[in-house]
C-alpha cells in the first residue's frame, strides 16, 4: 500500500467558534489506516480563498528525529523555534486531543503573528 498523500485525511472537521473570522478545521491522517498506525499526522489549519490549506499546529511522527512524536508550532512568531519534541502525547488520539484543547489558544496567537500573510520563511505555506 501506498503512503497517504499530504493532502488526504481519513477525517477532518470544522471548529467553532470563527476566529477572527476564519474557520479553522482539525484533520487526521495516519498511514497505513487509523486502525494500524505506523506514522500520522493531526493538523489544526484553516484555508485561504484560494484554496490553499494554512497549517496552524501539527502533531506528526514525521521522520525527522527518529520519527519522535513532536509538535509543528506555525504560529510562533517569525524566528521562533517551532518544533517541540518533549509532548507528553503517545498516539494520535491524544494528539487530536490535544489540538481540540488548544486550538483557539493556538489559532489567536496565529492571528496575532502573522494576521492574514503567510510567514516570511514559508514554514505555513
Amino acid at each position: 500500500m501506498e503512503p497517504m498523500s499530504y493532502s488526504e485525511f481519513a477525517y477532518s472537521y470544522n471548529l467553532i467558534p470563527k476566529i477572527r473570522g476564519r474557520v479553522f478545521s482539525i484533520g487526521v491522517r495516519a498511514d497505513p489506516s487509523l486502525n494500524t498506525v505506523e506514522s500520522f499526522a493531526v493538523i489544526l489549519f484553516f484555508r485561504r480563498r484560494d484554496g490553499r490549506r494554512i497549517e496552524v499546529a501539527k502533531v506528526d511522527t514525521a521522520p525527522h528525529d527518529a520519527g519522535r512524536i513532536h509538535i509543528d508550532r506555525y504560529y510562533r512568531e517569525l524566528g521562533a523555534d517551532i518544533k517541540q519534541f518533549d509532548t507528553g502525547i503517545d498516539d494520535w488520539v491524544d494528539a487530536e486531543a490535544y489540538l481540540k484543547a488548544n486550538w483557539q489558544r493556538f489559532a489567536r496567537q496565529y492571528c496575532d503573528n502573522h494576521g492574514r500573510d503567510l510567514r516570511a520563511d514559508g514554514a505555513n505555506r
